[in-house]
């Protein structure tokens, strides 16, 4: 049962789908081999503020989580004279654990 964020430091509470994120982390292949198939209890849940969600992600490692810090974005170097702005790229999303919910 999700009840507070995964992160130790943080006490928010889980109270509503649509605030933060939520993980959901399958053992690797490498477990799953080693434990003959299917092993519910290695099926995790985990749940990340909106603040701490956007400084961290859950890394799972087949039997524990652990809380991995966001690359930082590169500082973009201003233009100099005679160029001209660019439309902006796409964002690229750091991939999740598993499903994550909205």
């Amino acid at each position: 049962m999700l009840s507070k964020c995964a992160n130790p430091a943080c006490c928010e509470k889980f109270l509503r789908l649509h605030q933060g994120k939520i993980f959901h982390l399958s053992p690797t292949p490498e477990v799953e081999a080693a434990t003959g198939g299917f092993a519910p209890a290695l099926y995790e849940r985990f749940w990340l503020c909106d603040r701490c969600s956007k400084q961290m992600t859950v890394v799972w490692g087949g039997t524990e989580a652990t809380l991995v810090p966001l690359p930082k974005p590169a500082a973009q170097n201003p233009m100099s004279a005679g160029e001209t702005e660019e439309k902006p790229k796409p964002k690229r999303r750091i991939a999740t654990g598993g499903l994550q919910w909205r």
